[in-house]
């Protein structure tokens, strides 16, 4: 009976909570939301300081039960935490920045109070472990790699130190330790700490903010003459179409020159020799070509893609123009997928991306982008039964999807925030003068071979290689193709990118 009376009270005690919490609505959110924020200045480790006040804006609406919480374009405040920068690399061989933001500005003399801390800086190379942004162990190149292990074996060595000498001269390929994020970084937070909406503030509906559209006939229509996936040059299943533009040539590319994306370069001698030293340096590319695919046997009229530092990661897509039957407006077809990780493949010829497998959330990020620069007039979803749920590209990798189209009319572009160039500043980031870099490069690659170039170290690396190489691909999962899945407005638009890659 002891035991019953004390589930009982625990029974009323969670459903009294429950009561409360859900009392409170939208004016009381719990930790755990998700904001994506865009710098509006540089930060660096290698000049900040504890306490430094950081600036970025919202680039999407924070919304609960439909209503809008922290509008896009609030001014989002925080501060530095903690700053390791590399120095010298006699303390650091890798920087590390923490930073942590406090309030939100709604409107003038109304803020709002939170704890954020970092959770991914979209495309970076670096990683986000517990809110801390940890930088790259510039010693880790295939130059790094490569160097390590030729100097220490001298026995089994059949190279001279001749060979070292002209291959550091060939390839001086040393990446900057240090964390640099220019204006117009996006960066996604997660809050730490209940958000309470201040009293008196009026909360604006969501749907309005956006310009959601519901399906019509047309619009219906249109999407089920769509072709649902796009080829390569070799007839072989790619990308998926997700997205849709209605509106001019040059909407369309107003519209992401807007939002901060880049064409690509094409195929060249030249932009091969620029993508093997992206790679090498663990540096970003901003115009990496992309291979050309086909939809019904047409190459893409346009690619547009977004990328930081990291030529890696980058968000992109391929667009074709749609001879729509009946519409008296331009239609664009899209095929939008997230690299998360570059590779130099035999079998391919050339530099292979990996993608994120869940492609809706890419879907999410162009979104986001374009109504943020004021591109979207309104959006549509468009549900297609019969599309798989999950499926495989040319190169192996899995594809997860709920099917649906996001069908987007454009505008001209009325940025939310037009004080914020989307732009990212083009200054040239140099931590101090080419004496002091070569020496700490020789104090970074004296620490790296003290403590990586030796046998033991050298035999676990190359097993995580060979595992690496081994490892079979993901095997797809039990899916059926029947109900559709539409995904509302809000769902899509609060989904966020973790990681992925293309072509």
């Amino acid at each position: 009976m002891r035991i019953l009376g004390h589930l009982g009270c625990w029974v009323v005690v969670f459903c009294a909570g429950f009561s409360a919490l859900d009392a409170f609505g939208c004016n009381q959110l719990p930790a755990g939301q998700t904001l994506s924020i865009r710098l509006t200045a540089p930060i660096s480790t290698y000049t900040a300081k504890i306490g430094d006040p950081v600036h970025a804006v919202l680039t999407q609406d924070l919304v609960c039960d439909d209503q809008v919480i922290v509008p896009m374009g609030a001014v989002i405040n925080g501060v530095v935490l903690r700053n390791h920068k590399v120095g010298w690399g006699i303390r650091h061989e890798t920087a590390s920045l923490e930073l942590e933001f406090h309030s939100a500005s709604l409107e003038p003399g109304v803020s709002l109070a939170l704890t954020a801390r970092v959770e991914e800086v979209e495309n970076a190379r670096e990683q986000v472990r517990n809110g801390v942004i940890h930088g790259i162990r510039s010693t880790n190149t295939f130059q790094g790699s490569i160097n390590s292990r030729l100097i220490h074996l001298p026995t089994w060595n059949p190279y001279s130190d001749t060979f070292l000498i002209v291959y550091k001269a060939v390839f001086p390929v040393f990446p900057e330790p240090e964390i640099y994020y220019p204006a117009g970084t996006d960066i996604r937070l997660r809050t730490t700490s209940e958000l309470s909406a201040p009293e008196g503030t009026s909360l604006t509906d969501h749907e309005s903010s956006l310009h959601v559209e519901a399906d019509s006939p047309q619009i219906d229509h249109l999407v089920e003459e769509l072709p649902w996936r796009v080829t390569t040059l070799k007839h072989a299943d790619a990308d998926v179409v997700n997205i849709v533009f209605i509106g001019s040539e040059n909407q369309v590319s107003s519209a992401f020159r807007e939002a901060g994306w880049h064409g690509a370069d094409p195929h060249s001698k030249r932009a091969w020799a620029k993508s093997f030293y992206a790679l090498l340096n663990n540096s970003g590319y901003e115009h990496q070509p992309m291979t050309t695919f086909l939809l019904n046997g047409k190459p893409e009229d346009m690619n547009w893609q977004k990328d930081l530092n990291s030529y890696d990661r980058r968000d992109h897509l391929r667009i074709w123009r749609w001879n729509a039957p009946g519409s008296a407006e331009t239609v664009w077809v899209t095929s939008s997928t997230h690299d998360t990780r570059a590779v130099l493949a035999v079998k391919y010829k050339g530099f292979v991306h990996h993608i994120n497998p869940n492609i809706d959330q890419e879907r999410s990020t162009v979104i986001r982008d374009l109504n943020f620069a004021g591109c979207v007039k309104s959006i549509s979803y468009v549900s297609r039964p019969g599309i798989p749920n999950a499926t495989h590209n040319s190169t192996g990798d899995v594809i997860h999807t709920d099917g649906d189209v996001a069908v987007i009319s454009l505008q001209d572009c009325r940025p939310a925030n037009p004080e914020l160039v989307s732009e990212p500043e083009k200054h040239s980031f140099r931590p101090g003068n080419y004496a002091f870099r070569y020496i700490r490069k020789q104090i970074l690659t004296f620490r790296n071979d003290i403590w990586r170039a030796n046998i033991i170290y050298g035999a676990y690396d190359v097993g995580r290689m060979t595992w690496t190489a081994l490892r079979r691909q993901p095997e797809l999962p039990e899916y059926s193709i029947s109900e559709p899945r539409h995904m509302d407005d809000k769902q899509a638009l609060n989904a966020h990118p973790s990681s992925s890659s293309t072509r």
